[in-house]
């Protein structure tokens, strides 16, 4: 999408967090568009990396969410962008171009499920207070059998939770969904 823009030089790609951690090493690059879910370190852990070694470096998130929560972790995390992955090429572009002349730049429809959340508008979060139940449950070790016991649901209302957990917090794994859950203040 932007291999094309006169004004724009791709200095290189990377896979995974480690691989563009290592990247940074050996290219100079102004702005580095970065998605929350990679493998190995995560996009937000990496980017809190990328600000203690880089701390002029310039980074855009990208995302398929646009729930506040992701957004207030990046721009506490030191993001001068966030864009959802849907966004077209002109918003891309744009983006860049408010990042690069020392602005911030948040994709609109984000904005105002941002502002809408902070003033109250926009009832729930994330998760569900159900899913947030579980996910703290998860957390502490329980299995899912263990949970079911301890809500009074059923095994599969557990796993159909879960699923919608990772789903909204762009993970695979249990562990995973318990360190995002943390770092983003959905639980304790």
């Amino acid at each position: 999408m932007l291999s094309d823009e006169d004004d724009i030089e791709i200095v290189g790609e990377a896979d995974s967090g480690e691989a563009l951690l290592d990247l940074v090493n050996h290219v100079e690059a102004d702005i580095v568009l970065l998605d929350v879910r990679m493998p190995g370190i995560s996009g937000l852990d990496s980017l809190e990396i990328l600000n203690e070694r880089v701390p002029d470096l310039k980074v855009i998130i990208l995302s398929m969410h646009g729930e506040p929560a992701y957004v207030r972790r990046a721009v506490e995390l030191g993001a001068a962008g966030y864009l959802l992955k849907s966004s077209d090429r002109d918003q891309l572009i744009g983006a860049l171009a408010a990042v690069a002349a020392g602005k911030s730049y948040i994709q609109g429809e984000v904005t105002e499920t941002l502002m809408k959340t902070i003033s109250g508008k926009a009832a729930g979060s994330l998760l569900s207070p159900r899913e947030t139940e579980i996910l703290a449950l998860v957390s502490r070790g329980f299995e899912n059998k263990q949970i079911a016991v301890e809500l009074g649901v059923s095994e599969a209302t557990v796993k159909t939770h879960l699923k919608g957990v990772f789903n909204r917090l762009e993970v695979s794994s249990r562990a995973e969904a318990a360190a995002v859950g943390l770092r983003l203040g959905l639980i304790e």
